[in-house]
């Protein structure tokens, strides 16, 4: 695979959703010892902070979890959910406004062997089952809390970065409600999910 840009301060700091619909079609990388694994970005959903009912930190929130949501744009935050599954997120907006996007599908690329084994399942066609959810692809990557919670993705010497990839057209993006909030009330409706067209598995 060709080497691209990886994504910077300035990719992140700019307004949630903007960031949210300009990571599709990018990549995810992870380096590991036994090789490199690369993802393309096919699904994300986006979360306003203090605005959002949905987000760790509505209201300005800020506990021992979310005291990342803080840092600097471009920071990882990953958290467990029903105390099994990892969900990675990537800050965005000016330091102190904790908004992020999480990363929801990917399209393997590159280490597919390598994510076949973390996930210990067969590979299927078109990679079915790999990654298509937030912790698939965060086990198939090998992505925890304790490795990466609160690591500067716009690090050079990270070993879990974006890079940069193919610009998506705003008519290839589909928008839909976000999944599994159905505590955030109102906030529940917003259509904050984003998916490439015809790139879901």
């Amino acid at each position: 695979m060709k080497e691209f840009k990886q994504l910077g301060r300035d990719f992140f700091v700019r307004n949630t959703v903007t960031v949210a619909r300009e990571l599709l079609g990018n990549y995810l990388v992870r380096k590991t010892l036994r090789g490199r694994i690369v993802g393309k970005i096919i699904e994300v959903e986006a979360y306003l902070g203090p605005h959002d009912k949905a987000t760790h930190s509505y209201n300005y929130k800020k506990t021992n979890r979310t005291k990342v949501m803080y840092m600097v744009p471009g920071t990882l935050y990953i958290y467990l959910i029903y105390g099994l599954y990892h969900c990675l997120n990537v800050i965005t907006e000016p330091e102190d406004m904790p908004c992020a996007v999480l990363i929801r599908q990917l399209y393997p690329i590159d280490g597919i062997e390598l994510m076949s084994k973390n996930r210990n399942v067969k590979i299927g066609k078109n990679f079915r089952n790999l990654t298509d959810g937030p912790g698939k692809l965060c086990m198939a990557l090998n992505i925890t809390k304790a490795q990466f919670n609160g690591i500067d993705s716009c690090s050079l010497s990270s070993k879990l970065f974006f890079i940069e990839g193919q610009k998506v057209k705003d008519n290839s993006i589909v928008t839909n409600k976000r999944i599994g909030i159905n505590y955030a009330e109102e906030d529940k409706d917003q259509l904050l999910r984003f998916t490439l067209k015809n790139e879901k598995f």
